[in-house]
């Protein structure tokens, strides 16, 4: 070994390190909006957390709702919308394989899945937004949670559905 010694300079501290009212602050914090827009990105992160760490979907979107104070339609359109695609998840996901073919579900990153999920199981619903506003939305949420290239999968994996 070298008797060399090295100069150890610590990073400096980015956003994420600074603290506002106890809460971690990143420069990408997402603006999320109430109404339904919100109750979908509730039932994404919901599904993402769930994926990511077994808590059960339907508390983790009540306690997302509450956060963000969503009213309590709302709420009650999260909480309808993530049973629905926890209780049909095997069906989603043979759906979206049928779709993406040549993009294992199994493979497809946690964020696109669930965006997928969503507003598959949303067109289900009888009180379904129009199917033009559920794919727009869809894609909104790729574009706030997703990577670069997760809007384009969505849409052109939506646009298949809906044509």
């Amino acid at each position: 070994m070298s008797s060399a010694k090295t100069n150890f300079s610590p990073q400096e501290p980015d956003r994420l390190d600074e603290l506002v009212d106890g809460d971690p602050v990143g420069e990408n914090d997402p603006p999320i909006r109430g109404g339904r827009t919100g109750s979908r990105a509730a039932v994404v992160q919901a599904l993402y957390e769930s994926d990511s760490s077994g808590h059960p979907a339907v508390a983790v979107v009540n306690r997302l709702a509450i956060e963000r104070e969503l009213d309590a339609d709302d709420i009650d359109f999260a909480t309808r919308l993530v049973r629905m695609c926890e209780d049909q998840r095997e069906a989603l996901d043979s759906r979206i394989a049928e779709i993406a073919s040549k993009y294992p579900t199994e493979q497809m990153p946690l964020v696109e899945r669930n965006v997928l999920r969503v507003a598959m199981a949303e067109l289900e619903m009888l009180d379904a937004a129009p199917q033009n506003v559920v794919a727009n939305e869809a894609v909104e949420l790729a574009r706030l949670f997703g990577s670069d290239t997760s809007p384009k999968f969505v849409n052109g994996v939506l646009g298949a559905l809906l044509a």
